[in-house]
């Protein structure tokens, strides 16, 4: 039976709840939000405009030392911002600066954000500055760690289990999110001049970044690239071992964006790794399948 069809025969609120999705979303993202409360899905967009905010204070930023050093400037008022959000004494007790500041020191007052979160994921995307490739596999972990896991923890938060056990889940499941995003995306960064696979990885298949920069695919990228593959395989599978038995409905919308990516690396694997052509992508069909399967995985048949 296919599995639009099991949809079909779930109960009404199921149902209802997934036809919700095919007509109101049309990113990945936005399906993670149709399954929160308006205050917690408040916060998830608040989160994600931080992450974009200072992401993009280093993507944009003008070429050259100057355009370096400013972005870095910027960087440091956000670290003095999260300072002021969470009342740091040591700077004073100022009140945020920033309109998101404040919105964000309010969702903490609610959600008891881990404060380390916000100044790992600045710590992240300020490595942008400092480094167009990565050396190996564990300082691109590092990265990742930044970049996504500590985003991970702060949606846990969120959802509202900030457990050990739930956290080494979001950790795992955001590195095995960002790898699945860099092997995706090595076209994009590499027009940008940003090459995220390690240069031990690439020596080791016989590549060189200047192979990456003028996407030459052949027989070793295709070997490479099924190495990264098992990365991030690894890292979902760690993922899910860790998804804690209980509370499962909480943390819904990360598994709906875990099996999502995870969804994208099969494509990735059964397009033979072919990420220079065309940036993989699901269609809405195929968006709806993952919640589908996820809804029914985890037992929420009865969710309203």
């Amino acid at each position: 039976m296919d599995l639009l069809d099991r949809v079909k025969q779930m109960p009404s609120q199921v149902g209802a709840l997934v036809e919700r999705i095919t007509t109101r979303s049309s990113s990945n993202f936005k399906f993670a939000f149709l399954f929160l409360g308006a205050e917690e899905r408040e916060g998830l967009r608040q989160v994600y405009e931080f992450c974009r905010v200072v992401d993009d204070i280093v993507d944009e930023r003008a070429p050259g030392p100057e355009g370096d050093r400013e972005a870095a400037e910027a960087l440091d008022e956000w670290t003095h911002e999260i300072a002021r959000i969470f009342g740091d004494p040591y700077i004073g007790l100022d009140p945020p600066r920033t309109e998101l500041g404040r919105q964000l020191k309010a969702c903490n007052e609610r959600f008891n954000f881990p404060r380390e979160a916000f100044d790992e994921i600045i710590a992240g995307v300020a490595m942008d500055l400092e480094h167009s490739t990565y050396s190996d596999m564990a300082a691109l972990r590092l990265y990742c760690y930044r970049v996504a896991s500590c985003v991970g923890f702060l949606c846990i938060a969120l959802f509202g289990d900030q457990s050990p056990q739930t956290r080494a889940y979001a950790e795992h499941l955001g590195l095995a999110l960002q790898y699945t995003n860099i092997l995706r995306d090595v076209a994009e960064d590499a027009m940008r001049g940003r090459i995220y696979l390690p240069q031990e990885l690439l020596a080791r298949h016989g590549l060189e970044s200047r192979d990456i920069l003028e996407f030459r695919y052949d027989g070793r990228f295709v070997a490479a690239a099924s190495d990264f593959a098992a990365a991030a395989e690894r890292e979902y599978q760690t993922a899910w071992r860790l998804l804690p038995k209980t509370g499962q409905r909480a943390l819904l919308p990360a598994e709906i964006m875990g099996r999502t990516y995870y969804e994208i690396l099969q494509e990735i694997r059964q397009r033979n790794f072919n990420v220079f052509t065309n940036r993989t992508s699901l269609r809405r069909r195929d968006k709806l399948k993952v919640a589908a399967l996820v809804l029914a995985r985890m037992g929420l048949a009865n969710l309203g």
